[in-house]
């Protein structure tokens, strides 16, 4: 009788230790269509805190901590092999730096929750690693059940970052497992854009060609309409003219003097010691959103349920401006310290 009663009592610790957990489920799929083929899939787990969260679940609002399956490279792999055929020498390795879920303030019908997520993603061949992607933001989700909806949409927030990154070839040079520790901090270092030296003037069609201080060849002119605004660089030689419009420009540097092509026109592009940056707020950045569009990795994607921190254009245009930097690894807008 003695150790019948011991069994049942491991048998109800058992199963009550497990209604506490939430597990992730890797529904959907990471299928890659682009032209850069993949042999495996590899995860280097980064996060200082490896719990995701504890959050409230169901009508009785149970605390359940929220986890992977197993670990995180097993789990992805096996998702990435669900759809994928190996077979390739480069394998596609993703740096988790951050995926952490809170709760918060609720209006008696729904309950805000936020997800800190943190990843990099890179093209591995032999030992050495180049960089594809990186995202840091933080996503806001409004709903009654929201552990239930946040906990549902982990794996559609990365696969359309792993989807991303499957687009984009890899770039700068490898580097080795122990530089991807700080990575960012290692590339920033190298761009010209970001040391003492003054910027050079002229027109930049993307966020590398700044940051490596390397402008359009030739001397152009800024052509400037009735409102003063840019419409469009053009530049005349040996007779031709060759014209850029505003829209094609990711900045211009005049009497060395950065400004920026945004959703509200250029805007003055300063630099401190943590790099360039706008004054600025979503609102002057983005157009308006709805939770059904993926703001964060200039895609459409669907996210029920989900917008990214503060992206309503009309609320966020008449708040306070403040220093959006740019990110020099991707050219996007860092929402990070948010």
């Amino acid at each position: 009788m003695r150790k019948l009663m011991q069994l049942a009592f491991i048998f109800v610790t058992i199963v009550a230790f497990a209604q506490t957990k939430e597990v992730v489920k890797f529904r959907g799929n990471i299928l890659n269509y682009s032209e850069n083929p993949y042999a495996f899939f590899k995860v280097i787990d980064q996060r200082e805190d490896k719990q995701i969260g504890t959050l409230p679940f169901g009508e009785q609002k149970e605390m359940k901590e929220v986890v992977f399956p197993s670990t995180p490279d097993t789990d992805f792999s096996a998702w990435y092999l669900k759809s994928n055929q190996p077979g390739k020498l480069t394998d596609f390795v993703l740096v988790l730096k951050k995926l952490k879920l809170s709760t918060g303030e609720s209006d008696g019908k729904k309950t805000e929750g936020k997800m800190d997520f943190s990843a990099q993603t890179f093209a591995k061949t032999g030992d050495k690693y180049q960089f594809l992607y990186k995202k840091d933001t933080v996503f806001t989700f409004y709903d009654k059940e929201v552990s239930e909806l946040m906990v549902k949409n982990i794996p559609t927030i990365f696969s359309v970052f792993i989807k991303k990154s499957y687009s984009l070839n890899p770039t700068g040079n490898s580097v080795s497992l122990n530089d991807l520790a700080d990575y960012s901090s290692l590339v920033k270092t190298n761009y010209p854009a970001l040391k003492d030296a003054p910027l050079k003037d002229g027109i930049y069609l993307d966020y590398i060609s700044f940051f490596n201080q390397t402008p359009e060849k030739g001397d152009y002119t800024l052509e400037i309409n009735n409102k003063g605004d840019v419409t469009k660089a053009v530049k005349e030689e040996n007779g031709k003219k060759t014209k850029i419009s505003a829209y094609k420009m990711f900045a211009y540097v005049e009497k060395g003097k950065a400004r920026k092509s945004t959703f509200s026109g250029f805007m003055d592009l300063d630099k401190d010691e943590n790099g360039f940056y706008l004054l600025a707020n979503r609102g002057h950045l983005f157009p308006v959103q709805s939770n059904s569009t993926y703001g964060m990795f200039g895609l459409i994607g669907g996210i029920a349920g989900a917008i990214e921190q503060g992206a309503r254009q009309k609320k966020m245009k008449s708040g306070d401006a403040g220093k959006v930097y740019i990110d020099p690894l991707t050219g996007e807008y860092d929402f990070s310290d948010e």
